[in-house]
């Protein structure tokens, strides 16, 4: 559970964490957590296989920790604090060690409070970029949608991010280009993206290639919390082309003005139409082979029931969000052996969305919204459940260690919505709560 020491390439990086005044570009100042003087972070990028080694530096005034999302770490650099460290407290460093065995587009936050911190701008991109190239982009660009909120229960008001600032960007490229837009959605809630000006195609979700990728148009993505999609497209012969976005506090209705330009500035385009048909991912792209399909001998299958009801978490009276009718700890604790295939089935019961993001390994999905998966194996580390729909998934059990699977929605992570993956004869010396200080949501 630990990386090795030595790799023929080592990628090194401080990363030196920090609170500071931040404008957000429509007005406000906020108080954000920073990353080497800015939110969000440093891009790290990388080549597929390099060591990775990253020293943390804690500059700001509270205990913190870094998780690698969707990067199959070994479990001690999982950056979970209670569980495979202590929260490195103010004035105090930490390494992380790992090996980018995968290709893609991922992330990093805080996972000490990390309902907080993760929205407080504390976070960053993390790209691997593969061995072999599938395709050649002539522009390379990433796109964070984020969000701050401010104001009580009566009176949210929701400020919309793109790459930290509330202010529409401008990504360069001319006509014929080809380009690749790293679409990663940082905030609780989920948003919703069109691309007008020409077709595009969904290249990869959650940093794993979709096969054989169509050409879409007047289509919507969803992403979940956490999750990435990169769509690649080529530039019109003439004007540009832009991203719109919608969330799900206006009921998905889009923004009348884009999000990011791409190309020539000053054009014009009408804002979409909120009937829009939503991406269908489970007859997207073309079958290949994969290693895990619904035909595959599982060696146990589980029925993760999401609901809640109100109640007290955290020393907080709230709406708990639980699983099987419990919050964590109480959450029920599946038990694997190494090279097991487990089968997972999560049934929203509730009226909201609830991107379930598994620590150190990735999901297959088998069916998602009762529709088998027809089109090219879709592998996520996030998968997203729609309201009151089902979503079927399986894993192989490949990482031994003590794993988190929660709702990345952080304050539903906050409020109970977390359980755990745990292999035999593995502990921990490490706890959560008061007398620790560790807490991971």
């Amino acid at each position: 559970m630990q990386a090795p020491q030595t790799a023929e390439h080592v990628a090194n990086f401080t990363l030196t964490v920090q609170q500071a005044r931040l404008p957000l570009g429509d007005g406000e100042t906020v108080n954000s957590f920073t990353i080497n003087g800015t939110s969000p972070g440093p891009t790290l990028r990388v080549h597929q296989n390099d060591l990775v080694v990253v020293h943390m530096i804690n500059k700001s005034p509270v205990s913190t920790s870094i998780h690698w999302h969707g990067i199959r770490v070994p479990n001690s650099a999982d950056g979970v604090s209670g569980l495979t460290q202590d929260a490195v407290p103010p004035g105090h460093d930490y390494t992380y060690r790992f090996v980018a065995k995968d290709a893609g587009t991922y992330w990093y936050h805080s996972h000490q409070h990390s309902y907080d911190q993760t929205e407080q701008g504390f976070y960053g991109m993390f790209i691997v970029d593969p061995i072999k190239e599938a395709s050649h982009d002539d522009v390379d660009a990433t796109v964070d949608l984020h969000e701050w909120t401010f104001g009580d229960f009566r009176n949210f008001r929701y400020v919309q991010m793109v790459n930290g600032t509330a202010k529409q960007q401008q990504i360069s490229a001319t006509p014929g280009q080809w380009v690749r837009m790293r679409l990663v959605n940082t905030s609780s809630n989920p948003k919703l993206v069109t691309l007008a000006g020409a077709p595009y195609m969904i290249a990869s979700i959650d940093g794993h290639d979709v096969n054989k990728p169509s050409l879409l148009t007047n289509t919507a993505i969803p992403l979940g919390t956490g999750q990435r999609y990169d769509i690649r497209f080529q530039m019109p012969s003439s004007g540009s082309v832009a991203l719109f976005r919608a969330t799900s506090t206006n009921k998905f209705v889009f923004e009348k003005t884009p999000a990011v330009v791409v190309g020539q500035q000053g054009a014009s385009f009408a804002s979409p139409a909120k009937g829009l048909p939503w991406f269908n991912l489970s007859s997207y792209g073309e079958p290949a082979p994969t290693t895990i399909t619904p035909q595959s001998k599982f060696n146990a299958s589980y029925t993760l029931t999401l609901n809640g009801h109100m109640g007290f978490e955290n020393g907080r009276f709230g709406p708990m969000h639980t699983i099987d009718g419990e919050a964590f700890p109480n959450t029920p604790t599946i038990m694997v052996q190494e090279g097991q295939v487990i089968k997972l089935r999560f049934v929203n019961e509730t009226d909201e969305y609830h991107p379930m993001h598994l620590h150190g390994h990735t999901f297959t999905v088998l069916s998602y919204n009762g529709h088998a998966i027809s089109g090219s194996p879709i592998v996520l580390d996030t998968v997203l459940v729609l309201p009151h729909q089902t979503v079927e998934v399986a894993f192989l059990a490949d990482n031994p260690g003590l794993w988190m699977i929660h709702c990345h929605n952080l304050f539903h992570a906050y409020m109970g919505m977390d359980m755990m993956i745990v292999y035999p004869n593995i502990s921990t010396p490490f706890n959560v709560g008061n007398s620790s200080g560790n807490f991971p949501d």
